[in-house]
């Protein structure tokens, strides 16, 4: 693979890993502000069970006592609603984090094969280097040997 393609390939390993990051900051933070609405609910509902068991100890009347039970009921499906909600946000949370881990993989398998491919081109280099410095080391030496068989 030639190093523009390869360079290419990373560059758009990047931009997808990069992509998927935003998308799991964005579902985590989907699952936070779920888990904020599901916790104020669940507050709601303590407060009003804590409101109905005082106003109880000092008598209701039962069409005030079935409208506490109905506003609690209530409170109580919306509590299951957002539970439900929560864990299909944790889910979603989970798989966008899955792809972000692939598109990490993937980056880094090409960051791998750049690394190789750079290790490849170094060596290349060093060994063209090295058969330069030997033909001029050997030029030299023959040079100096003819000088002296010219009695130079």
């Amino acid at each position: 693979m030639n190093t523009i393609a390869l360079a290419q390939l990373t560059e758009q390993a990047e931009r997808a890993r990069n992509d998927a990051a935003r998308l799991l900051a964005s579902e985590r933070q989907n699952k936070q502000k779920i888990a904020a609405q599901l916790q104020t609910l669940q507050g709601y509902r303590h407060e009003y069970r804590l409101q109905l068991q005082r106003q109880l100890l000092n008598g209701l009347a039962p069409a005030t006592i079935a409208t506490y039970q109905q506003f609690l009921r209530s409170l109580d499906h919306a509590i299951l609603q957002a539970q439900q909600a929560l864990q299909q946000q944790s889910d979603k949370a989970d798989q966008v984090q899955q792809l972000w881990i692939e598109k990490q993989q993937r980056l880094q398998s090409f960051a791998t094969l750049g690394e190789r491919q750079q290790h490849v081109i170094r060596k290349q280099v060093q060994q063209r280097e090295q058969k330069l410095a030997d033909e001029l080391t050997t030029t030299m030496y023959a040079r100096r040997l003819q000088l002296a068989k010219e009695g130079f």
